[in-house]
């Protein structure tokens, strides 16, 4: 895919790239020679993939002017990242892992939040705490309220609305806004979190709604369509 864009992109880039390409492939490649290979390795390598894979991205989005080119990029990273994040922990609530230690631990770390959160709440395993950092926390960029309000906003400017205004399609997503900690903190009934609850399903529909809203608002889907002549 690079490859289709390799005008647009610097040699330090490029070469970041083909880097990870190559020793991703190498690394496949010596696994699938051994007859018995260990979870661990498997890890490794992704988690080596990973990191580069972050790079890229990051020199991706450094080197671009913040035109509506960066913005649609912008944007399909916070609404993946939206879908993702209130998926994982609607199922962290729904499995009931996140009242288990392993289980509360791992969410933090899905969230890439594990120095921030030890940082303010020590070794604490209060659920308001996760439900603050991870869903309220406008200082936190995986937080879904930072995300969404970011969404929103670059939304409404891809929209060409003024500052602080709202556009259709940013109306799609939650406004943080409104959201309060004591509600999402309420167990209801059987301690499934109702109020948590819907608030991440809406998180996800929002995702799903607003990504089908840009495909169709911002780019051409051409079909082809067969067709004879006869003299």
């Amino acid at each position: 895919a690079g490859s289709a864009v390799r005008e647009r992109l610097s040699q330090e880039h490029w070469n970041v790239m083909q880097r990870t390409e190559s020793i991703f492939s190498e690394r496949c490649a010596q696994t699938a020679t051994q007859a018995d290979f260990s979870w661990l390795e498997t890890q490794d390598t992704l988690r080596a993939t990973s990191d580069r894979l972050a790079a890229i991205t990051g020199a991706q989005t450094d080197r671009m002017t913040r035109d509506d080119g960066w913005r649609l990029l912008s944007l399909g990273r916070h609404i993946e990242r939206l879908r993702f994040l209130s998926t994982a922990l609607l199922l962290g609530f729904e499995s009931g892992s996140v009242h288990q230690d392993g289980g509360f631990e791992a969410m933090i770390n899905l969230f890439d939040s594990e120095i921030t959160f030890h940082a303010q709440y020590q070794q604490s395993r209060d659920l308001a705490a996760l439900i603050d950092l991870l869903v309220l926390d406008r200082d936190n960029p995986r937080a879904l309220a930072w995300v969404a309000h970011t969404l929103r906003g670059r939304l409404a400017r891809l929209a060409g609305a003024a500052p602080d205004q709202s556009s259709l399609m940013s109306t799609n997503v939650p406004d943080p806004s409104l959201w309060q900690l004591e509600p999402l903190c309420e167990p209801g009934l059987e301690a499934h979190f109702g109020n948590l609850r819907q608030l991440l399903l809406d998180c996800g529909d929002a995702a799903i709604q607003v990504s089908e809203d840009i495909s169709v608002t911002y780019f051409t889907h051409a079909q082809a369509v067969g067709q004879s002549l006869s003299a």
